[in-house]
């Protein structure tokens, strides 16, 4: 495992909203769960149905940033998509219904104790903290308001990729984020569990970057590989 590089003072920490801050997959589990209920249950377990809806989420999210369709449409796209590759069709108020799950699940979010321990430390220390999270600014905010990140975290430094114009991991959208910090690439670290969109785009951006993960991707450009967020404090070393 690599360090955190010595000789540089770290002037800001950053970190991904989803699957980093909070387990998604946890929410997408429970609202799973409770559709299964319903009498549109499916004969497939949980992770072979979330590895679709993934992969449908991400297409229509795409198709949403590219002004292809509006946010209600790809959210809800991808469920009746991700149903009928299962060979069951649902409706756009079923879709609906799925989402108001997800939305009530979402609403019960919370801070790990260790990861506000990590951010109470870096602000001690005189570092800004900020998010950089790709998805729908209204959808976004709605997460880190119900997390409660507004308590560490100022608003303005909630970088959201629809209200910049561009997703992770395009240079563009982190080097106007150091920009905006007025701080050296290299001494921002980012956090988050996406390798190509946040290690990859966040290290090519001259930054250091933490892949929030239990397992170590082979001939990884991360700076370091965790999920402990106590562990990323050690690694930091003076926080």
């Amino acid at each position: 495992m690599k360090m955190i590089e010595k000789g540089i003072d770290m002037k800001a920490i950053g970190f991904d909203l989803d699957d980093t801050l909070y387990d998604r997959l946890t929410i997408y589990e429970e609202t799973y769960r409770d559709m299964q209920a319903t009498d549109h249950h499916l004969d497939v377990d949980f992770e072979t149905f979330n590895q679709v809806y993934a992969e449908f989420s991400e297409q229509e999210y795409q198709a949403f940033m590219a002004g292809k369709k509006t946010e209600a449409a790809f959210k809800n796209d991808r469920v009746i998509e991700t149903y009928a590759h299962f060979g069951h069709e649902i409706d756009q108020a079923t879709a609906k219904e799925f989402n108001q799950l997800k939305n009530h699940y979402q609403e019960q979010l919370s801070l790990s104790e260790d990861l506000v321990a990590l951010m109470e430390a870096a602000l001690s220390k005189g570092m800004t903290l900020f998010v950089l999270t790709n998805g729908t600014t209204e959808a976004q905010i709605d997460k880190l308001a119900n997390l409660g990140v507004d308590q560490l975290i100022d608003r303005d430094k909630w970088y959201i990729s629809e209200s910049m114009g561009g997703s992770k991991p395009q240079r563009k959208v982190f080097d106007a984020i150091a920009a905006d910090l007025n701080v050296a690439p290299q001494e921002i670290l980012f956090v988050g569990d996406d390798y190509q969109n946040d290690i990859e785009g966040a290290i090519k951006a001259g930054w250091q970057a933490i892949h929030y993960s239990k397992i170590e991707v082979p001939n990884t450009v991360a700076t370091c590989t965790t999920d402990d967020f106590l562990e990323m404090r050690t690694l930091l070393g003076n926080l």
